[in-house]
């Protein structure tokens, strides 16, 4: 979900997109990683320096076995707090410890049906805008999980009862059966559909459209506000399908993209460039996947 554009005719021209700032992370930066990831110090005694280089100052230095928060990253580079203190290590003396959901206790969850693909999305609370992202594909023997990444949701975390402009990213159970993008198919088994200048996501509450991907140059008066789909951070996605009833207000324009430079989105899920051809690559329709949003301390609701 975007930042809302008044004017569908406006939204084509200053359109701002998916996330506040629509400027792509540079190849060299990843997406900023949820706190809960972990790590551990690997080094006899290890350099906390100002910046992602040898070429800034030392500003601290800890021990072998010290456990330290990764908060963001840079090639070669994290940045980590540990205590009070705060900077940048060299990544190859870190050992991440990403584990956050079992595969056992995603085989207790009693919701998920007869879906054999799941991602589960995780926040510290509801106000946190960093996420763990975890994948899982259920085998003869049960649920095994795939993959974990580094994510980042909503300005204003997390919500149960969402509404249209709070930028809050939705809590729940959502299936995913539209992946999308401004480039060529990356290998997704999902229906792909390519977007174009045209493309707007009606988000006009009062429009019979809302909540659905239309075509801006057919608007003739049917909607009064929509977000243009043709952005960076689009390049690559799939839709969440929430709010498929399109009740009013209830929010819209729920996507899983590529997460841009602010650190949080207006709505939606994103990551990293490189994590969402990942993902994409790997969803079939036919195992029917399924999102879940939610703070980790109700994943066993599910």
């Amino acid at each position: 979900m975007k930042k809302r554009i008044l004017k569908a005719s406006l939204a084509l021209s200053i359109f701002t997109g998916g996330l506040l700032n629509v400027n792509m992370i540079p190849s060299s930066i990843q997406t900023v990683e949820a706190a809960t990831i972990k790590g551990t110090v690997t080094a006899t005694t290890l350099n906390i320096r100002s910046g992602p280089s040898t070429n800034y100052r030392v500003v601290a230095t800890i021990k072998k076995g010290e456990t330290v928060s990764i908060t963001s990253s840079k090639t070669g580079w994290y940045k980590i707090t540990v205590g009070t203190k705060t900077g940048w290590v060299s990544s190859k003396y870190i050992r991440k410890s990403t584990s956050r959901i079992a595969s056992s206790t995603v085989n207790n969850m009693k919701t998920i049906g007869t879906s054999k693909q799941l991602i589960i999305v995780t926040a510290d609370n509801e106000s946190t805008r960093n996420v763990v992202i975890e994948t899982f594909e259920k085998y003869d023997s049960g649920w095994k999980k795939r993959n974990t990444f580094a994510g980042v949701i909503g300005k204003n975390g997390m919500i149960s009862s969402k509404h249209e402009g709070d930028y809050e990213t939705p809590e729940g159970k959502y299936t995913i059966t539209t992946a999308f993008g401004r480039q060529v198919n990356p290998g997704t088994k999902l229906p792909y559909r390519k977007i174009t200048a045209d493309d707007v996501w009606v988000d006009d509450s009062k429009s019979t459209l809302y909540n659905t991907w239309q075509s801006a140059s057919k608007n003739n008066g049917r909607w009064n506000s929509a977000e243009k789909m043709n952005i960076s951070l689009y390049d690559y996605g799939f839709v969440i399908n929430y709010n498929v009833s399109r009740t009013p207000g209830k929010g819209s324009a729920i996507f899983f993209h590529i997460a841009g430079t602010s650190g949080y989105t207006a709505g939606c899920t994103a990551t990293s460039k490189t994590n969402v051809i990942s993902i994409l690559k790997w969803l079939d329709p036919a195992k029917k996947p399924i999102i879940i949003q939610t703070p980790f301390n109700k994943v066993t609701n599910y």
